[in-house]
């Protein structure tokens, strides 16, 4: 259960999420908290308290996020930041032996303050938080915007030097062939899976301009889970995929391939011109 109209006594909004005593989510999600680096993009945790009333319950506290593609990403730039957190925060749980198990759209979010500095409401956010106003948020292009992993719940810890094969089945993202509930998997290669699911899905469907990634979702969605990459590996490829695209590309609008011929050439003059306004009016000052 979450509780998400939550403020600390600073005014920060945050999210409660209630869980039974369950020691293995606890454990791991203070475990990768207390991990600094610049490549840990899981949600970190705040505070853990019992419930007062039914001590076998307990309160986990946390940033507020929002999810990952609300706004809707709108420049090729957008997306190729996301999905180098994406691989990044990836390599990094599994090089502190960490295997998320339940990589889904769900799970995944973003912070959004940078995007709504004023902030939003809670549930409707797409209001202010008085709920008088709609609200227009800044570009992503712009800020700085952090992506996370979220929910433990069905994560695995592996010893140092341990194998990383589990039994059983996962969360949202189901489509991972080899799971099994009497056959050993390798957890590694199912999140490798998962997100490349979660990439072909979100991304590589849904928008045009995006096939240079193409390469990369391949790789990780193969039925052959020793024939996927690791994610370092993946990190390592998916920047040399980016060079090889050209930085002057990321600045382009993304393309729906839903959107028709006529919509794209009305949609991208729109830009053009509301980027060209944009730029004169930051050299004017």
């Amino acid at each position: 259960m979450w509780v998400l109209d939550a403020k600390t006594s600073s005014g920060e909004l945050v999210a409660i999420k209630r869980l039974e005593n369950y020691a293995q989510e606890i454990e791991i999600a203070q475990f990768v908290t207390a991990l600094k680096h610049p490549h840990n993009h899981c949600v970190p945790v705040i505070d853990i308290f019992p419930d007062p009333d039914e001590p076998e319950w307990y309160f986990m506290v946390m940033p507020y996020l929002r999810p990952f593609d609300d706004p809707e990403f709108e420049l090729i730039g957008e997306v190729v930041e996301f999905i180098r957190q994406m691989l990044e925060g990836l390599a990094f749980l599994h090089d502190n032996s960490v295997a998320h198990r339940d990589i889904s759209p769900l799970n995944v979010m973003m912070d959004g303050r940078p995007l709504f500095p004023q902030g939003h409401h809670p549930v409707r956010i797409q209001y202010s938080d008085d709920l008088l106003d709609l609200l227009t948020p800044l570009r992503r292009i712009d800020h700085r915007i952090e992506y996370f992993y979220i929910d433990f719940g069905l994560a695995v810890r592996f010893p140092p030097g341990a194998s990383p094969l589990v039994l059983g089945y996962i969360g949202r993202g189901r489509q991972v062939p080899e799971i099994s509930a009497t056959e050993p998997w390798d957890a590694y290669k199912g999140d490798v899976r998962a997100l490349g699911n979660l990439f072909y899905e979100e991304i590589l469907q849904t928008f045009r301009d995006t096939d240079f990634i193409k390469p990369l979702v391949d790789c990780m969605r193969q039925d052959e889970p020793q024939s996927r990459p690791t994610a370092n590996e993946l990190v390592t490829m998916f920047q040399q995929l980016c060079k090889s695209e050209g930085s002057s590309k990321f600045r382009w609008r993304l393309s729906p391939r839903a959107e028709s011929i006529p919509e794209r050439m009305l949609n991208d003059a729109f830009t053009a011109t509301r980027d060209g306004i944009r730029d004169l009016q930051r050299l004017v000052g």
